[in-house]
């Protein structure tokens, strides 16, 4: 074991995602200014539907994969086989009806030509063995395959997209990027770690559909949570305003990453811990909320100052019209950053389930929200829609979580960084200064009094700095870091 490997971890994984979203944004951002906001929109659009369809062919086999891995390694090759098996299955599901969708929904004949190509890239996707590394903890292997993805695609558009007239390039692109990361994963499966083949063993097939099917279905509503606004804009009203909000959420999706790679670093310890030892969990989780109850209030609170200079800088100046969505939800961001805390404990512990009621209960929200307030407020409504469900999902995963996986923090760290954020923000209100310099200041400002306001913050860092080493593993299960 190593000292400090959650944060070498999560180095590695930032890295790599920060890489790959800094080449994703550079794209998007080039694709805005070359194409016309209702060609834009259809991007976003496709765009959206590809990562709802990619979490359907998933259908939770992936977290079901790492955590069994985690606590069992010695299982890899067998999962190893059948996940990519079961994904399959769905990806021949998946594909037509990505396609059929756009052409439900009304939309121009060129969007729904570049929403089919999109569709094509998901037979990529029973490839994408991301999983069976985060179980096995190379988390520097899963950190090289988006950045591969994106850099491709980035720079495919850069050469081959040039106006309009290219639109159906875009979704070509897409599908050269995403077989590029999956020929990275098969190769990265078969030299280190087990041979690629595909089991359909239909009792072993059985048996990871039974585990994986209210993750998968979790994982499909959280999908809806997140898409669904984009697909109201588009059902409502269409046109540019499609790509205000796609723009504001490209943003905040971008930024989402970092969300993600928290927690799927912090993963397969949640699954050793829930599974063997509450008191390592409490340990991990507690400094863990406090740290990014305050990374998370913090950034959002700067993001709103300069909400209308990021959009246009982004995007250019047509895009100022995105900078009220975007102010609005980036909020989601340190909402999913605490709570997925809980929805991840659920998940580690058994409580699947529990979690995809959490989720079901956003899609509740985003739906009844968003068909009020997009009509009503546009772009603007469907961000709101989006905030909603994300605050109730984190409301109903704490319940869960506190009820049948243990105690874990949920509103109390929050009030010490949203006040000073708060605080400084009407003081900032009061100088003739650039957006950008108030931001700036907001943030370094905030997290510099973080230590003397919150004064258990430095004890918690350290804590959590040092998670993954010998200490915490104290009675874990076996299997561990080594």
């Amino acid at each position: 074991m190593t000292r400090l490997r959650l944060v070498r971890d999560l180095a590695a994984l930032a890295g790599g995602e920060g890489l790959s979203k800094v080449a994703g944004f550079l794209a998007f951002a080039y694709l805005a200014r070359v194409l016309r906001p209702e060609d834009y929109g259809a991007v976003e659009l496709a765009a959206a539907l590809a990562l709802f369809f990619a979490l359907i062919v998933d259908f939770g086999f992936g977290p079901i994969g790492a955590r069994e891995i985690a606590r069992h390694p010695e299982r890899a090759p067998e999962l190893a086989a059948e996940v990519p098996a079961a994904r399959l299955l769905l990806a021949l599901l998946a594909v037509p009806l990505m396609v059929l969708t756009p052409w439900a929904l009304g939309q121009p004949e060129a969007t729904v030509r570049v929403v089919a190509l999109f569709a094509l890239s998901l037979l990529a996707s029973p490839w994408t063995q991301r999983w069976l590394l985060q179980g096995l903890d190379r988390m520097a292997w899963v950190s090289v395959a988006q950045a591969l993805r994106m850099i491709v695609f980035a720079a495919g558009v850069v050469l081959f997209v040039h106006g309009p007239e290219d639109l159906a390039r875009v979704g070509v692109l897409e599908i050269a990027a995403a077989a590029v990361m999956a020929l990275y994963f098969v190769a990265v499966q078969g030299i280190a770690i087990t041979p690629v083949r595909l089991s359909f063993h239909r009792p072993a097939l059985a048996r990871l559909w039974r585990e994986a099917r209210s993750v998968g279905a979790s994982q499909v509503v959280w999908a809806l949570n997140q898409y669904l606004p984009t697909v109201l804009v588009a059902g409502f009203l269409g046109g540019a305003e499609i790509a205000w909000f796609g723009g504001a959420q490209r943003i905040v999706l971008s930024l989402g990453t970092f969300v993600w790679i928290y927690h799927f670093n912090l993963f397969p310890w949640v699954a050793r811990t829930t599974g063997s030892s509450p008191e390592a969990f409490r340990r991990l989780v507690e400094p863990s909320f406090r740290v990014t109850a305050w990374i998370g209030v913090v950034g959002a609170a700067a993001l709103t100052w300069v909400a209308g200079p990021v959009c246009r800088l982004a995007f250019g100046d047509a895009f100022g019209a995105a900078a009220a969505p975007f102010a609005v939800a980036v909020w989601a961001l340190p909402v999913g950053l605490l709570s997925g805390h809980a929805r991840y404990a659920l998940i580690a512990s058994g409580h699947q389930a529990r979690e995809l009621a959490a989720q079901v209960q956003g899609a509740v929200v985003t739906l009844g929200v968003g068909c009020v307030a997009v009509p009503w407020l546009g772009a603007l409504g469907a961000a709101i829609a989006m905030l909603a469900s994300s605050s109730v999902v984190w409301i109903a995963a704490h319940g869960a979580t506190a009820r049948h996986v243990a105690p874990i923090p949920f509103l109390a760290p929050v009030v010490r960084p949203a006040v000073v954020s708060g605080l400084l923000a009407l003081g900032l209100s009061l100088l003739p200064w650039s957006p950008w310099a108030e931001a700036a200041l907001l943030a370094t400002g905030a997290l510099a009094l973080a230590p003397f306001v919150d004064r258990g913050l430095w004890s918690d860092l350290r804590a959590l700095a040092v998670a993954k080493s010998p200490p915490l593993a104290a009675g874990a299960a076996p299997g561990g870091d080594t």
